[in-house]
């Protein structure tokens, strides 16, 4: 046991980059703890928020209203091709499903059948 907790602790700190070891400051810092660190100006690139409408609107009800969102960019967004190529393969697989179980209740009624009218 203690030569495979070795190895896990072996391997861990071969794997581990060495500077996410390192002890330095962030690169643009001087270093000095007299100086205030101030937060670099962040923007938010959030797509679900892009509404043409307001958005409480948007937030307070539960159905999609029309205006809230973004069309889709990419064919895996949501309302993109692949979400109705998804949804067309899901029909077409419980349709071959329930076609296959109607064929064999016809088989099975008809051999019942047979076997019925076999034995008079």
């Amino acid at each position: 046991m203690r030569r495979v907790v070795f190895l896990v602790v072996a391997l861990l700190a071969v794997l581990t980059p060495a500077r996410a070891l390192a002890a330095t400051a962030p690169p643009g810092s001087s270093g000095d703890a007299s100086t205030p660190i101030t937060a670099p100006a962040t923007t938010i690139d959030n797509t679900f928020l892009d509404t043409k409408r307001n958005l409480t609107d948007c937030m307070n009800n539960p159905i999609g209203l029309p205006g809230c969102g973004v069309e889709p960019t990419h064919p895996g967004d949501p309302g993109g091709p692949l979400q109705a190529i998804t949804f067309g393969v899901l029909a077409l697989g419980i349709f071959i499903i329930c076609w296959r179980v109607v064929r064999s209740v016809k088989a099975r009624d008809a051999a019942l059948q047979g076997q019925i009218t076999d034995a008079r």
